[in-house]
This record gives structure tokens, C-alpha cells and sequence, in this order.
């Protein structure tokens, strides 16, 4: 594999790679510390990953050996309980639950296609962009409780979309 290739393997699971080691430090300047230490890792490790393994599962063992070193190296605070035994019970159940989803993100990404751009819209001004309503509703000439009607009624679409793509999931 090309180093092109691998970056984009990268950068395609950095968004997965970042809940992943959020979920186990719950701390967010932490946790993009330890994204950027386990990218620099993925890259000089380059070569041990086996060309059409599964890259996913590959780079969130090494993220979670990077979670804890973060832990291991910092120094401890008399209420930090998290142990490196708490922490591989953490990342078991995150992995997991990682993977379990995915099938469901990828319907979400096929579902956003199916909005109008209008629903878009208000869904990236809100969520996205972190926009309260009042200013989502001065951007698109809505009220405030107009785009919280238009808000459920996306939701409520997307919902729908993805439990006719995923059925069976729980």
C-alpha cells in the first residue's frame, strides 16, 4: 500500500478514531492529543498493516494502546480511578459498540441524501455548526419554533430511513 493510500485509510476514520478514544478518556482535549499521538504511530507503523485486513479494527488497537500510554504517563490525581484493567474492560465495549454501529452511519450518510436541502441545511446549521435555533431561524428566515418544527420533522425522516436500511438492528 502507497503512503497516498494509507493517508486516506487515515483520514478516512478519524471522525471513529476520535469517539473511540473520547469514549474511553471522556475528555476532549485529551482525547485529540491522543488522536494525533496514534495517528503519528499509524503512520510509522505503516508497514505491519496487512494490505485488505480490516484497517479499523487495526487502528483502534493501536489507539487504545495509546490511550494507554496517556494514562500510564500522566501523572495521578488522588480521584482518578481509571486503572489500565478498567480501561481494557472500556475498550472492549467501545470497540465493540463501534463496530456495531456502522452499518447504521453508513444508512445515515445514504438517508442525508434522500432530505431536501432545506433539511440539510438547518440539520448542518444546527447540529454541525452548533447554531441555537434562534440564530438557525435568522439564516433561513424561520422562526425559532419553525426550525424546531422542520428539525423534528428531518429527524423524524432520518429515523425512519435508517430503520427500512438497517433492519433488525436494536
Amino acid at each position: 500500500m502507497d503512503n497516498t493510500e494509507f493517508a486516506q485509510h487515515i483520514t478516512e476514520h478519524q471522525r471513529n478514531l476520535f469517539g473511540y478514544i473520547y469514549s474511553l478518556l471522556g475528555n476532549d482535549a485529551s482525547s485529540w492529543d491522543v488522536l494525533q499521538e496514534t495517528n503519528m504511530v499509524l503512520w510509522r507503523k505503516q508497514e505491519q498493516f496487512q494490505a485488505g485486513s480490516n484497517f479499523k479494527a487495526w487502528a483502534f488497537t493501536v489507539a487504545r494502546f495509546q490511550v494507554m500510554a496517556f494514562i500510564r504517563d500522566r501523572k495521578r490525581s488522588p480521584l482518578d480511578v481509571l486503572t489500565p484493567e478498567l480501561l481494557e474492560r472500556f475498550a472492549e465495549d467501545a470497540g465493540d459498540a463501534a463496530l456495531e454501529y456502522e452499518p447504521r452511519l453508513h444508512a445515515l450518510k445514504e438517508c442525508r441524501k434522500e432530505l431536501t436541502a432545506k433539511s440539510l441545511r438547518l440539520l448542518d446549521l444546527h447540529y454541525r455548526d452548533r447554531m441555537p435555533l434562534e440564530m438557525v431561524g435568522k439564516a433561513t428566515g424561520l422562526s425559532a419554533n419553525g426550525v424546531k418544527q422542520a428539525l423534528f420533522r428531518a429527524r423524524r425522516a432520518l429515523h425512519v430511513c435508517i430503520e427500512n436500511k438497517t433492519p433488525g438492528f436494536q
